[in-house]
């Protein structure tokens, strides 16, 4: 009988175009069980909070966010207030690791700081952080939630400064950000693994632009970033 078989050179090659093949798809495989994961946790978390939201506001009577947010007491207060309904949860008002560390985060696509770096913004205010291992940031805290003017530097179309400003009339009682895998976990970015929630006086709006995705989760099941260096220039 005649017996048929592969021949070693044959095998080599083959295992040789698995290889090449796996390298080409790995990382893009790695990547998207990470993205998968942050996706998850980004629903999880927002909804963790808009429970805790419907919770304060059933206990307490609220007729409106503000009721919430525009109190008159300090972030710090504010935190203290929420973090009641969290359990397990901690509250970080001073700079210190494990706590209240200041950490940067970039924004979901490269953005000049009007001077040709990139922009990243310093994350030191009051959070809470939860046994889950995200943490929820309170900052633009308003005495109310009328509309406010206040004045900005004003960039030219490659986003440097002109040494203009302009006034700028904005409506919120506060901002809320959820970093959805806290300080210490990657890639503390906008779009990614941080999202930004506007609290006007009768709705919570995601920011779903440069400062985070929810709306994009929720609809596409998709992030919304760009990974880049922050060594870009303009």
């Amino acid at each position: 009988m005649c017996k048929k078989a592969f021949t070693l050179a044959e095998v080599l090659v083959t295992l040789g175009v698995i290889g090449v093949v796996s390298a080409l798809t790995m990382p893009a495989l790695v990547q998207h069980f990470k993205d998968m994961v942050l996706i998850s946790q980004a629903k999880k978390s927002y909804t963790n909070f808009l429970n805790v939201i419907k919770r304060m506001e059933a206990e307490n009577e609220c007729t409106n966010y503000a009721d919430i947010f525009a109190t008159g007491e300090s972030a710090a207060q504010i935190a203290q207030n929420i973090a009641k309904f969290y359990n397990g949860s901690q509250v970080c008002t001073a700079k210190n690791k494990g706590c209240g560390n200041e950490y940067k985060v970039r924004t979901a696509t490269p953005v000049n700081n009007g001077t040709g770096g990139i922009s990243l913004e310093d994350f030191g205010f009051p959070r809470i952080n939860n046994v889950d291992g995200s943490s929820i940031y309170l900052r633009d805290i308003r005495d109310n939630c009328t509309p406010y003017t206040y004045t900005a530097n004003k960039k030219d179309e490659n986003g440097f400064y002109t040494g203009e400003t302009y006034t700028v009339t904005e409506t919120r009682c506060a901002t809320v950000i959820i970093d959805v895998n806290g300080e210490f976990k990657g890639p503390n970015q906008y779009g990614a693994d941080v999202h930004q929630i506007i609290v006007q006086d009768k709705k919570l709006e995601p920011n779903d632009s440069n400062f985070g995705c929810l709306k994009s989760i929720f609809v596409n099941n998709k992030l919304n970033y760009k990974k880049y260096s922050d060594n870009i220039e303009f």
